[in-house]
């Protein structure tokens, strides 16, 4: 029963490596060589040094399959890159319309801030003179008082 785990574990190792290997799933590091059979001649490829050919245990992988699988690793990265990079753009729009709606409300509300303030200015002034206006009654009165 533990051989059919192993086997099992190994063959999961072995589907899930993908790209340029670096180890082998016994966890040696794996060498680059060049292949010098008729089949492959000159053709590189990665495998375990503890391995052979009748050993599937161990790695052995093409470098050009490798080298494919890297391409289409980093093509599925670069497609989210785009997708994120677009939402990005659109969440960067999105805060500068924001940003243009709230500089366009500030520049209402300092205008209506300076509109208070020269009301405000106003207001003292018609205060200042009803003040006057007052005290000169006062006096009129303690007058009319003093002398009738």
């Amino acid at each position: 029963m533990s051989s059919v785990n192993s086997s099992s574990t190994i063959r999961y190792r072995l589907a899930k490596q993908r790209g340029i290997p670096t180890r082998c799933n016994c966890g040696e590091a794996v060498n680059r060589f060049t292949s010098k059979i008729i089949q492959n001649p000159g053709r590189l490829f990665h495998c375990c040094p503890l391995g052979s050919q009748k050993d599937k245990t161990h790695l052995f992988k093409l470098t050009d399959k490798s080298v494919v699988e890297e391409i289409k690793d980093f093509q599925d990265l670069f497609d989210v890159l785009l997708v994120d990079n677009s939402e990005f753009q659109k969440s960067v729009r999105a805060g500068e319309a924001m940003m243009t709606r709230h500089e366009s409300r500030i520049q209402e509300m300092e205008d209506a801030m300076c509109h208070c303030e020269e009301k405000t200015s106003e207001c003292i002034r018609e205060l200042r003179g009803i003040k006057a206006l007052f005290v000169c009654c006062l006096v009129m009165v303690f007058l009319y008082h003093i002398y009738a």
